[in-house]
């Protein structure tokens, strides 16, 4: 399967809302004035999951490399039940395991965002300051 996203980058869960079935992965941005400062970490970068069924992933981790799997590549202890409703399998390989997120859809957005801001409005749909990677449920 294809990579759909490489990042050597810190990662961490920013925020989960059961109501809406969502999870955003986020990778925060560095300002000019902290250590190890470059341009390639002056902005953020999101994973939003959408209708997420099945998270199984650390709070953080440090690299990431995304690939969409088919049913036959998922682990036997991953129940098939959540691939209902024709989800898609996301599969995330760190520096350190694999883990495995059911959902809709990912989008994978750069942004400059106030990370405080972020979490209140993470239902509102905000615009990424460039997309990455979009796959529609």
């Amino acid at each position: 399967m294809e990579i759909i996203y490489n990042s050597n980058r810190n990662f961490r869960i920013w925020a989960y809302t059961v109501s809406h079935s969502s999870l955003l992965l986020r990778s925060e941005m560095k300002y000019p004035d902290q250590d190890n400062y470059t341009d390639s970490v002056s902005s953020n970068i999101d994973l939003e999951f959408w209708e997420v069924s099945y998270i199984n992933l650390p709070s953080d981790f440090l690299g990431l490399c995304i690939r969409e799997i088919t049913e036959e590549s998922l682990p036997k202890k991953i129940s098939r039940d959540f691939l209902r409703f024709d989800m898609k399998i996301f599969e995330l390989k760190s520096q350190k395991s694999t883990y495995y997120i059911i959902a809709g859809g990912l989008l994978v957005g750069e942004n400059k965002w106030i990370n405080q801001d972020r979490i209140f409005n993470y239902s509102c749909n905000l615009k990424h300051d460039k997309i990455l990677f979009c796959s529609n449920g």
